[in-house]
């Protein structure tokens, strides 16, 4: 069950804004349900592909993540063998997803002008780059850094990428935010770098993004893009 979460406007003087990706920039169920569709086409020779999907995304929305494939085939009557769920595994991974960023993140990075944005993302970095193309990123953030593409271990909370995207832009700690989703790992990192942090709670998130000590907890929580503003000398430039 998901928290009962408090959320209130906050202004930013930040100089730097870097983003995380799922859930934060796009809806990240948005991603499942166009990559069940994919794994069911791959299956459409054996069985109705868009009862598959259908069934992929229940077992999404009941809190399934990690064994969702094998569930399903079950729930379908289909033995889920290894090589036949590290086939499924691999097509939703490479598909070319049908995403779209979110309305309120829209919004936000059009009123940000030629201040210097970054993205951290982790996961696949195969799968994250095709996301970032489908959502248009690629032309509209400065610094992009999907820690897939890096040895196993650097990902989020590890600090690497948040320090490196501080070396990229030259500006101090403090000029910097960070706006993400998940209180488990997105903002352990930046709060011991002395960034700001903002902690995006929307409605139709995958992960509940309660913080497991007060040292994962962003300073602040908002439900939407829309109850952040920026410093009117930023919207100036």
């Amino acid at each position: 069950m998901r928290r009962s979460i408090v959320t209130e406007a906050v202004e930013l003087d930040s100089r730097v804004f870097v983003f995380d990706m799922d859930d934060t920039l796009y809806l990240e169920r948005d991603f499942a349900r166009s990559g069940f569709a994919a794994v069911g086409d791959l299956l459409a020779h054996r069985f109705d592909q868009a009862a598959f999907a259908q069934v992929c995304f229940d077992l999404l929305d009941r809190g399934e993540r990690g064994n969702i494939f094998d569930l399903a085939l079950r729930e379908i009557g289909v033995d889920p063998e290894d090589r036949l769920i590290a086939d499924l595994v691999a097509a939703y991974r490479r598909h070319t997803p049908t995403i779209r960023m979110c309305d309120d993140a829209q919004r936000f990075l059009d009123q940000l002008g030629e201040a210097p944005t970054g993205l951290i993302s982790d996961g696949p970095s195969r799968t994250q780059a095709a996301k970032v193309v489908a959502l248009g990123l690629e032309g509209r953030i400065d610094h992009i850094i999907l820690t897939g593409a890096w040895p196993e271990g650097y990902g989020k909370p590890h600090p690497r990428a948040f320090e490196r995207i501080q070396q990229l832009t030259g500006f101090a700690a403090s000029e910097i935010a960070y706006i993400a989703d998940n209180a488990a790992k997105d903002f352990v990192a930046p709060n011991r770098l002395g960034w700001q942090t903002v902690q995006i709670m929307r409605k139709d998130r995958i992960h509940t993004g309660s913080p497991p000590s007060p040292d994962h907890a962003a300073m602040h929580v908002v439900a939407s893009f829309d109850e952040i503003s920026i410093s009117a000398d930023l919207r100036l430039t």
